[in-house]
């Protein structure tokens, strides 16, 4: 049986948890329509919370920035999840023509990305510029934890497969900072540097490329 002490102590954990996505929720809205470059003083001001209170809940600025990068993770694995549903039949099995971790899921992956700063291009760079994104002997920070996922996902491993991934993150990053000077026609231009990358993979994955 629980102790009284270890219930109340769950029931704070989680009224923290859902003050923390509220806190995150509310910087959101006030970085998509304030911009990215937004300094603490000016998130607690547009947002109404104390600077304390964000400080409690998110250390600092790059702190904050994380948890962003967190969130936006969670669209793009939920993305990749959906592409994966999608490839499966009623009956359990997989369709014979691309599998969940194969071109699907590459574009999966590029779209949630490509929607993501096309309808919230300050929220993207919000999370563009936090700290860690590609250096080799950190873990975690936003364009790491795709380019590990993006491996995972399309069943490469190694070097070549650590290399790639990271390659392909700063093409997809760099591509679309400059779509989104005129960003017209999403679906085209995720189709796009889909096929470009996915004619670039590593043949490491057993199938003709």
């Amino acid at each position: 049986m629980k102790s009284i002490t270890d219930g109340r102590s769950t029931r704070w954990q989680k009224h923290r948890d859902e003050r923390r996505r509220e806190l995150l929720r509310a910087v959101r809205l006030v970085v998509d329509e304030h911009g990215d470059e937004l300094s603490m003083d000016q998130i607690s001001e547009y947002s109404g919370t104390t600077k304390s209170v964000l400080y409690r809940y998110f250390t600092d600025r790059a702190g904050l920035q994380a948890a962003m990068g967190e969130w936006a993770m969670g669209l793009i694995v939920r993305s990749l999840d959906d592409a994966a549903a999608a490839s499966v039949r009623e009956d359990g099995s997989v369709r014979d023509d691309d599998s969940p971790t194969g071109h699907e899921a590459l574009a999966a992956m590029i779209r949630a990305f490509v929607n993501l700063a096309g309808e919230s291009p300050n929220i993207y760079r919000f999370c563009d510029t936090a700290v860690n994104r590609f250096a080799p002997e950190e873990t975690g920070g936003f364009f790491n934890s795709i380019a590990t996922l993006l491996a995972e996902r399309l069943g490469i491993d190694g070097e070549r497969a650590r290399l790639w991934s990271a390659g392909a993150i700063g093409f997809v990053r760099a591509a679309t900072e400059t779509w989104l000077s005129n960003p017209d026609s999403p679906e085209e231009f995720t189709t796009t540097i889909t096929d470009w990358l996915w004619a670039s993979l590593p043949e490491q994955r057993g199938e003709e490329l």
